[in-house]
């Protein structure tokens, strides 16, 4: 049976994720990651060739380097997103867009805009600076909305279940450092918020970083026991997104968690309003 030319295009989803940063006295670097269906297949740290004289040419040079890998991993990939969180950049990318798209048989290339507190775009910008980065392969879950879902509601209300969310402390907070607390609690009452997390600024996000060190506590079997004394309960719980993590959040609603992929657990989120109060006050319903 011969396969059709329809047949043979990859469903795949191929990402590059490109940044760059203007050094003015020394040279500057193109970080890159590139995922294939969620998964990470490729980063590096490039020089950037030349010499930039502002970050524009910087981010320019990132993404025609952004071109480059696509051409080297892209496997007949139909559709191929290159993001970069210049959007001066980006557009001029995006003028030319249909010319790049001709050297790319069967594909559609996009170029997009994207915010650089994002996961996979933290990692970019990490390797851009020459950070080591620690989480080629960040546990992700699917973020499910909770507004329309009865199901997870009445779970929460009606089986005791633990929610988990991050809250910022702006008083431990300084220019360099954000501050995080860990709170654990079900729908009657708050079963741990002492765990705080101060986290520096620069390289990888924040965000990331810090739900990092929280997969590294929630691993520690003297932090688990301590917390199995409060009440703790981590199997079958849930995370919640809020503002201060929604950079944990990909573009292809995949989340990077703070729990350890050893525990089931799903990670919840409202698109509107994201506050605790919110899935507490809309989960009451179901008790």
């Amino acid at each position: 049976m011969i396969e059709s030319s329809a047949e043979k295009v990859k469903m795949s989803m191929f990402e590059v994720y490109c940044d760059s940063s203007f050094n003015e006295s020394e040279d500057s670097y193109i970080g890159c990651t590139v995922l294939r269906d969620g998964k990470q297949i490729h980063q590096s740290t490039t020089k950037v060739p030349g010499t930039p004289k502002n970050n524009l040419d910087c981010e320019l040079a990132a993404l025609k380097f952004a071109v480059t890998l696509s051409r080297i991993f892209s496997e007949g990939d139909r559709d191929i997103t290159i993001y970069n969180d210049s959007t001066e950049a980006v557009k001029a990318f995006q003028k030319e867009g249909s010319e790049i798209e001709k050297t790319f048989p069967g594909s559609s290339i996009n170029f997009e805009y994207i915010p650089r507190e994002k996961v996979n775009q933290a990692i970019a910008d990490s390797l851009s600076k020459k950070f080591s980065v620690f989480f080629l392969n960040v546990p992700t879950c699917e973020v499910e909305s909770f507004s329309r879902r009865e199901d997870i509601l009445s779970d929460i209300a009606r089986n005791g279940r633990n929610v988990l969310y991050l809250e910022k402390v702006e008083e431990k907070s300084t220019n360099k450092k954000t501050c995080y607390r860990l709170v654990i609690r079900t729908m009657d009452k708050i079963l741990s918020d002492d765990r705080l997390y101060l986290i520096k600024k620069g390289g990888p996000g924040t965000q990331v970083k810090v739900a990092e060190e929280i997969r590294k506590d929630l691993s520690d079997p003297l932090v688990l026991s301590s917390l199995e004394a409060k009440g703790v309960r981590l199997e079958n719980s849930y995370f919640l997104l809020t503002d201060e993590t929604w950079g944990l959040r990909g573009t292809d609603n995949q989340t990077c968690s703070i729990l350890p992929g050893s525990f089931r657990h799903r990670i919840i989120c409202d698109e509107v309003d994201r506050s605790p109060q919110n899935l507490l006050r809309r989960a009451e319903r179901f008790r």
